[in-house]
């Protein structure tokens, strides 16, 4: 590829530098040369097509696969469609989910987890600090709560359309072995993933049965806990290790605040068989191990603290308790104690 389109490539699409040995993987000359043309203004197939002196049929063909791969957007004004350059965020996003992203050297990998972090974190960051002030973002941010499954599942009951997709987080961080094709989008998202010919179609049964097994899997649940004000849009199971808005909310210091933790685990110490069930199940280490306790038989087993400042009140401790040793309290039930 020629020195100057890749450094004008680079430039249009904002990648970053962690990228620039890996170009020759992920992007063909073809789309470095739309990406260069559409540099500053947008285009309609015709105009691509001069632009490159390309066939209107292969102008068509490019766009498309472009679309698909976000490489361009496109956006519909007065009955006529304009392409325009994305940007390589959202390209990362995508490659990590759907194309050849296991294929790259390890370090590479981690590299560019680390710039997509970065720049998660400096897309959220004022809204976060807004509603860390008590101030009202300017838009939304995702992942704005830890849910439990009950409310998700609710949020199904309400959903019309519904596609599954890949963890973005954990395919772009693969910090642990969680299931990854877990990301529900719901209604007009959903209608657009599958617009750009991502996702699979779930029906309201399946979808409940993918929540549950993503819970049983170790996974938490987030999602806009106003949905019914303010619409249907995702559900995501996280973890923490891999997670952007954990991983986020650990750097910018907004626990609780965002994502917005609205519940936290009571420990019942007498109902404990101290199978130790939470200790695995928490992402957080609220619950933890710590001294010996005799077990059956007399033979000693690792006792269980639990320590509720760490708690996100995920409910994934709940759920596993063979006893009923946990509960859930909103957290404003607590406060006034």
């Amino acid at each position: 590829m020629k020195e100057a389109l890749v450094q004008e490539f680079c430039a249009v699409l904002e990648v970053w530098p962690a990228a620039y040995d890996t170009l020759d993987v992920m992007f063909s000359s073809t789309e470095m040369e739309l990406v260069v043309a559409l540099s500053g203004r947008s285009g309609t197939t015709c105009d691509v097509a001069g632009w490159l002196r390309l066939e209107h049929a292969a102008a068509e063909e490019l766009l498309l696969r472009s679309y698909q791969r976000c490489v361009v957007d496109k956006e519909e004004i007065d009955g006529q469609i304009w392409y325009r350059a994305a940007t390589f965020y959202d390209f990362l996003d995508h490659y990590a989910k759907y194309e050849n992203w296991d294929d790259l050297p390890l370090h590479v990998r981690r590299s560019l987890d680390g710039c997509f972090l970065d720049a998660f974190i400096e897309r959220h960051r004022e809204n976060v600090v807004l509603k860390m002030l008590g101030r009202a973002p300017s838009s939304a941010l995702p992942n704005d709560s830890v849910m439990l499954l009950s409310e998700v599942e609710a949020m199904i009951d309400a959903a019309t359309d519904i596609v599954v997709q890949p963890c973005d987080c954990r395919r772009l961080g693969q910090y642990c072995d969680r299931p990854v094709n877990t990301c529900i989008w719901l209604d007009g998202l959903a209608l657009q993933a599958l617009e750009r010919g991502h996702g699979e179609r779930l029906s309201r049964e399946e979808a409940k049965q993918r929540l549950r097994w993503a819970d049983k899997k170790g996974l938490m649940h987030t999602a806009d806990h106003n949905w019914q004000a303010n619409g249907l849009h995702a559900i995501c199971n996280c973890c923490a290790c891999d997670c952007y808005p954990f991983r986020a909310a650990q750097q910018l210091g907004s626990k609780g605040v965002w994502p917005e933790v609205r519940y936290v685990a009571v420990y019942h110490r007498d109902d404990c068989s101290i199978c130790g069930l939470c200790v695995q199940r928490c992402h957080f280490g609220a619950f933890y191990h710590q001294g010996m306790v005799p077990g059956i038989g007399g033979k000693e087993k690792p006792d269980i603290w639990y320590d509720p400042d760490q708690c996100w009140g995920c409910g994934l401790c709940v759920n596993s308790c063979p006893t009923g040793a946990i509960t859930l309290v909103e957290i404003q039930e607590t406060s006034s104690r």
